[in-house]
């Protein structure tokens, strides 16, 4: 199973999806394509207005197998990671925090094209996680 964060998420809906993501994710084609419960609040946001928001939630229950719920074992992974990580100097954003967790707690490889805040090595120690490097 695989686990869009939202930045490849973002990359991959719409117009003009990124091709070097989308070539990218073909490997994963034979596995459950999911999105976090927390992915999906992000979307929401996007969208102005009721009808607008689930106009969007109607997209994504028709593009993923499956909305991942956060759950009390999510919670329970996201402060097992906090701490792992802050003991190694790495802060993550609440939010990706709670993605990664959920990706990790359902046994999921997190993938994201958030480079920045997600290519450092003691989180591949950690967790199953496909930073997507592209030029975009």
């Amino acid at each position: 199973m695989i686990v869009l964060d939202r930045d490849v998420l973002a990359k991959i809906a719409g117009r003009d999806p990124d091709e070097a993501i989308l070539s990218h994710l073909g490997q994963y084609r034979r596995e459950e394509w999911t999105i976090p419960a927390v992915v999906a609040w992000e979307s929401y946001k996007a969208g102005s207005g009721r009808t607008e928001m689930l106009r969007t939630q109607r997209v994504l229950d028709e593009q993923f197998d499956r909305v991942l719920d956060f759950t009390d074992d999510c919670a329970l992974e996201a402060a097992y990671l906090d701490e792992q990580l802050r003991a190694q100097g790495i802060r993550l954003d609440p939010a990706d925090l709670l993605n990664l967790a959920t990706a990790h707690a359902a046994g999921g490889t997190f993938v994201t094209h958030n480079a920045t805040d997600f290519d450092k090595p003691p989180l591949y120690d950690l967790v199953d996680l496909d930073v997507v490097v592209t030029d975009s």
